[in-house]
Formats: C-alpha cells, sequence, structure tokens
C-alpha cells in the first residue's frame, strides 16, 4: 500500500514536531506541515488523505480552513484544539469536520488510531458511495433499455400487423392481381420499416446511446430514437 498522505495545519512548533514525531513513528505516512492560511493550497489538500488541523490559527480560525478545504474536496478533517468546550467541537463537525480532537498528552498518544481509523471509515464510505452509484446506474441502463425496446417493438408490432392484414386481403381475391400487387408492395414497405427498426436497435447497442446521468435522460433517449425512425420511414411513405 502506498503511504498515507498526511496535511498537518499547525501553527504551535512543539505541537507540530510530537505530531510528526508520533505519526512516523506508527503509521507509513507522508506529511507535509504549513502553520497558516496563507501556506493553504488546493494542491496540498489535493494530495492529502487526512488533514490535521489546529483550530487556532494566526491568520484564520479553524472554521474558515474547513470551509476552504471543502470547497475542494471531502478529504477527512481531523480538528486539533486546546478548546475544551464542546460547542466548538460542534460547530466544526456540522462545518464539516470528520473527528474533533483536544490537545493533550494522551490524545496525542492516540493520534496515530484516530487517523489510521479516521482513514478506515472514509474509505468505507466511499466505497459503498460507488457501489450505490455504480448499481444506481445499472439501474438506469436496464429502465432506459426496457423503454427503449418496448417502443422499437410497438414499430414493428405496427407493420407485422399491417403485413398480416394485408396479405389476408391478398388471399380473398386472388383473381386481381392489380389489386394483390399494391398490397404486396405496402407489405413490402412494411417490411423495409421492419429492417429500419431492427437496425436502429443495433445502432443504439453498438454506439452505448443509453444514459447514465439520471432518469430524466430516458424519454431523450426514446425520443432520439423516435425521431431517427420518422425520418427514415418517410423515405417510405
Amino acid at each position: 500500500m502506498p503511504p498515507i498522505h498526511i496535511l498537518v495545519i499547525e501553527d504551535d512548533e512543539d505541537h507540530a514536531f510530537l505530531e510528526q514525531d508520533i505519526l512516523s513513528d506508527e503509521l507509513d505516512c507522508e506529511i507535509d506541515l504549513i502553520s497558516s492560511k496563507s501556506e493553504l493550497t488546493e494542491e496540498l489538500v489535493k494530495k492529502a488523505d487526512v488533514i490535521l488541523l489546529d483550530f487556532n490559527l494566526p491568520d484564520a480560525t479553524g472554521d474558515e480552513i474547513l470551509a476552504i478545504i471543502r470547497r475542494q474536496g471531502d478529504v477527512p478533517v481531523i480538528i486539533i484544539t486546546g478548546d475544551e468546550q464542546l460547542q466548538t467541537a460542534i460547530k466544526t463537525l456540522k462545518g464539516g469536520a470528520t473527528d474533533f480532537l483536544v490537545k493533550s498528552p494522551q490524545n496525542i498518544a492516540i493520534l496515530p488510531q484516530i487517523v489510521a481509523r479516521t482513514l478506515e471509515e472514509y474509505n468505507t464510505r466511499k466505497s459503498l458511495e460507488k457501489e450505490h452509484r455504480e448499481k444506481e446506474e445499472l439501474k438506469i441502463k436496464i429502465e432506459t433499455l426496457k423503454q427503449v425496446l418496448a417502443t422499437l417493438a410497438h414499430h414493428i408490432n405496427n407493420a407485422t400487423t399491417t403485413i398480416s392484414g394485408y396479405s389476408q386481403l391478398c388471399l380473398q381475391d386472388l383473381t386481381n392481381r392489380s389489386r394483390s400487387e399494391k398490397l404486396a408492395k405496402i407489405g413490402l414497405r412494411e417490411t423495409q420499416k421492419i429492417t429500419l427498426v431492427l437496425r436502429e436497435l443495433e445502432r443504439f447497442v453498438l454506439d452505448m446511446e443509453i444514459k447514465t446521468t439520471d432518469y430524466a435522460n430516458i424519454p431523450n433517449a426514446m425520443f432520439e430514437i423516435e425521431d431517427n425512425l420518422k425520418k427514415r420511414m418517410e423515405e417510405f411513405e
């Protein structure tokens, strides 16, 4: 497994040293350290797997930094502060923080475990979200294909019904050659329509024109097929 990329945002040199020291001892990680808002870049945020954020910085509060981070991604953020008030924890957690840790020798000692647990929970959540998204996309593809097949089946049924009906008319009076030829031409035209419908289905499948964004795209796929068929069938009218 690749090393964990940890971004530490901490202006207290002693605390920054302790965090880096214990994390490096217990985790396979690479650590970037900055001490202010002015040093924070989008590149550092995108690179990080976990961010440890001191709540009180010289040029910004933790919630201000957190808002910047959240605009750039959903990387787990653990707030670290000396403020033991519960209100601070609630504020940052509502703002999108993943966890909250009060500065103390005991808590610093368990920081690697907190980082590992936070990252594991994050990866599990992302995996479940991906699985759910893939299931929804498959469901949409199936629903779209069902609607498309229903549309094409409708056109085929119309054509076969016409062919069947006109064939029966031919059989009623085989002596009327002119009438039979006219009915036969109509039947041939309907078979050509069936060929068009089958070709449209083939094109649809080969081009994978199945929309996967949302259900609103299902009728769009059908309307496109209807338009294509209408234009092609007008050639036989």
